[in-house]
């Protein structure tokens, strides 16, 4: 298991105890501040875990091996244009990976690599979808900044990463070109 996984776990099951911690505490004493650690708490908790279960799912289902040729992992005519403008070059190696070897075409083969890259895609699509949804727990806890806040936060980094795999792909597949020829 990647570092970077192992910190999630550890970041989702600590906020889960804390949630409860905090929970049981306002419980027995009513301080409303309480509520509010738990509620972030349970925010955190929730935007980790399903990042987890969602990119443990996926994986499990594709292996890695997305249908590149599909239409919705084409470049689109805009992107280019929007790549060049937000700068995906300078940072996007300085972004984290779960698995490098996975992206690696010294140790893949580049069409693995290439669904590697749709795989990822759609996990990090499927985030932004997951963190959204966290916007539902205010009809329950109310607490609506707290929780628009965190949604809206948590699609950054996805959407980041979702930009970083649609800007590489076009670069792998000229790859695959040349090396077919």
């Amino acid at each position: 298991m990647s570092r970077l996984k192992r910190i999630m776990y550890i970041i989702s099951s600590v906020s889960l105890v804390l949630m409860f911690v905090f929970f049981g505490i306002y419980r027995l004493s009513d301080a409303r501040v309480f509520t509010t650690l738990g509620i972030t708490a349970m925010t955190v908790c929730y935007h980790f875990t399903i990042r987890l279960v969602i990119g443990n799912l996926v994986d499990a289902v594709m292996c890695n091996e997305a249908d590149w040729r599909k239409p919705w992992f084409r470049e689109r005519k805009f992107e280019e244009k929007l790549y060049k403008r937000l700068k995906v070059k300078r940072w996007k190696d300085r972004m984290p990976t779960f698995d490098e070897s996975v992206f690696s075409i010294e140790k893949q083969p580049i069409e693995r690599v290439i669904g590697a890259t749709c795989q990822s895609e759609i996990v990090h699509e499927l985030d932004v979808i997951a963190s959204l949804a966290a916007i539902f727990f205010t009809i329950p806890f109310g607490e609506l900044w707290v929780f628009l806040i965190t949604s809206v936060l948590g699609t950054i980094p996805d959407i980041m990463f979702v930009i970083m795999q649609r800007y590489n792909r076009p670069r792998l597949l000229k790859s695959l070109k040349r090396r077919n020829k």
